[in-house]
């Protein structure tokens, strides 16, 4: 990794950001990036004005030019000041500095009666300008003296003896010509020193911030970061993340953490409720009543409801209906016969059509949620089919003031599902047994009846050998009788 980084091509990339930001910045941000040197500027060119202003009086001893000095001076300060007093949030100020220094330019040659050396106060003014880097500022200067040589040039050479250009006796155009130029070039190398000076200051005023929100990105992706490995994954992040690559990459790693820990609790939720579901199968395998209550009484509270019932199907003789067979904190009033008919309201509706009904709109009056402190209507109702794949034997209702999240629904789900097998097992179990019990009655009415038998079969043969015995000693009299009847006749 270390021999394909190039700080080259990480220097141009930032050096194009900034370029970038150079040109996204605000009047705000240029203002406050310029304010600190136009206030410096300011402070120079005060100095300099006034040291214009006074420099004219000075010059005033040389041709006696007093009321020209004072005059045309004093009126140069007072409409930069003025300007800058009336309008302290503009920079008309500035324009009127730079026609001032040109103005003070065409006082000084006139005061000297057209000494050429005075005409070098236009690259004086034009240089001063550059501090406010501001390359606009020139325009005014170089058409006041363009107007200033024109007009007072034109006038001289028509014989008007009460103004000044030149000391000279003659100029001819060519050479004027090269004067007015040379002033133009001098004005726009300043102009073009100005406005590279103004793209230098905003170029590392731009590096300045772009670095301080890239330090202010960096501690705030290590906040960031350090809440993440703490384990609070519902930490806020600032917008300047999303504007930055690594807080952009970390509030990713953040929302999948929190999508992971997420389904993780979901999982586990589902995960421990089917287990206490299991757990109340197992201990209540041999009675569906306290399996009942306690599956209804175990969902309501794991699930942070308010009340709920189950509802099993049974039959008497050939109809069939719902029968409330358990209830937690549930409105027995609703339910006096503890019976529904197969398709009577939202709970038969929803025994026919084996579908969960979940509404987040109750009906008035449907159900109340009572306590010691008063009733409500709950906020949602959610009613589950208990069944298996292939056979249905009941609905649960609940409801509640919250609403349910769509993997609460899964879970009621599958609970429904392992309540609704365990049902038809223990109904399976309970019918069994009461067919085993039938069975070992009728096998001890059958004992019974043999053991009767047995016994009419004694007596009776009992009866048979009593009837033998007197018919044998009834025989044997008879036999002596007959006996003796013959000895007797003989």
């Amino acid at each position: 990794m270390g021999a394909n980084f190039q700080p080259t091509k990480t220097k141009d990339n930032l050096i194009s950001i900034n370029t970038m930001a150079a040109t996204a910045l605000t009047a705000a941000e240029r203002k406050a990036i310029f304010e600190p040197m136009k206030k410096k500027s300011d402070s120079f060119m005060l100095s300099a004005i006034i040291a214009h202003f006074i420099f004219g009086i000075f010059l005033s001893f040389f041709y006696d030019t007093y009321l020209v000095a004072i005059g045309v001076g004093g009126l140069c300060l007072a409409s930069y000041f003025i300007t800058k007093a009336l309008l302290p949030s503009s920079n008309l100020y500035q324009y009127i500095l730079s026609a001032v220094l040109a103005i003070f330019t065409a006082q000084f040659i006139y005061q000297m009666h057209g000494l050429f050396e005075m005409h070098f106060f236009v690259f004086v003014g034009s240089t001063l300008l550059i501090t406010y880097q501001n390359w606009r500022l020139q325009i005014p200067l170089i058409i006041m003296v363009v107007i200033h040589h024109a007009s007072f040039a034109y006038m001289q050479y028509l014989g008007n003896t009460e103004i000044y250009f030149t000391q000279l006796e003659y100029m001819d155009l060519q050479s004027f010509m090269f004067h007015g130029l040379l002033a133009g070039i001098i004005c726009a190398v300043c102009a073009y020193w100005a406005f590279g000076m103004e793209e230098k200051t905003i170029s590392e005023a731009t590096n300045k911030i772009a670095l301080e929100e890239q330090l202010k990105n960096v501690k705030s992706n290590i906040a960031f970061a350090e809440q993440i490995s703490s384990g609070n994954l519902a930490v806020e992040y600032s917008e300047g993340l999303k504007r930055d690559e690594l807080g952009k990459a970390l509030i990713t790693m953040r929302d999948n953490l929190l999508q992971a820990s997420i389904k993780e609790k979901q999982e586990k939720y589902i995960t421990v409720g089917l287990t206490q579901v299991g757990d109340i199968i197992r201990n209540n395998a041999d009675s569906l009543k306290n399996m009942a209550e306690d599956f209804i009484c175990t969902v309501v509270k794991y699930m942070g409801m308010n009340q709920g019932g189950l509802f099993l199907l049974e039959n008497e003789g050939e109809s069939e209906f719902l029968n409330l067979v358990s209830c937690y904190a549930f409105d027995r009033k609703k339910y006096i016969n503890k019976r529904i008919d197969i398709g009577s309201g939202l709970v038969g509706q929803c025994f026919l059509e084996k579908n969960i009904i979940y509404m987040t709109t109750v009906p008035q009056g449907y159900v109340t949620i009572s306590s010691g402190l008063g009733a409500a209507s709950p906020n949602c109702i959610v009613i589950v089919p208990i069944m298996t794949s292939e056979e249905i034997v009941g609905v649960m209702e609940l409801a509640s003031f919250k609403p349910l999240e769509p993997y609460q629904l899964d879970f009621l789900q599958k609970i429904s599902e392992n309540i609704a097998s365990s049902i038809l097992t223990s109904r399976t179990t309970e019918r069994v047994k009461k067919l085993l019990a039938e069975s070992q009655q009728q096998t001890e009415e059958m004992r019974a009846q043999e053991e009767e038998m047995r016994q009419n079969m004694e007596e009776l043969q009992a009866t048979q050998e009593e009837m033998r015995r007197k018919e044998l000693h009834l025989r044997k009299v008879l036999d002596e009788s007959q006996v003796k009847a013959a000895l007797g006749q003989v």
